[in-house]
């Protein structure tokens, strides 16, 4: 399985509900909603890689496992 942020190798983690979780030995362990990973597929867009990386870090102050919704992603052509 792929990394959703840098593709790099990842594990997949079984969850519930409207996400993708990955454990990726770079960017970490994150969920991802469905609607964005659609959003992505569907405009051809990519995560910046640096900064989702970031955003995750800074995440994790306050969740153990970060969630990426829409309107928080970043995104680059």
């Amino acid at each position: 399985m792929n990394c959703l942020i840098c593709v790099g190798v990842a594990q997949r983690i079984e969850c519930q509900g409207p996400w993708e979780e990955r454990d990726c030995p770079e960017c970490g362990r994150y969920r991802v909603s469905d609607q964005l990973i659609l959003a992505l597929i569907d405009q051809g867009l990519i995560f910046d890689v640096a900064k989702t990386r970031g955003w995750l870090d800074n995440r994790r102050r306050e969740v153990a496992v970060p969630s990426i919704e829409i309107h928080e992603a970043l995104l680059v052509n």
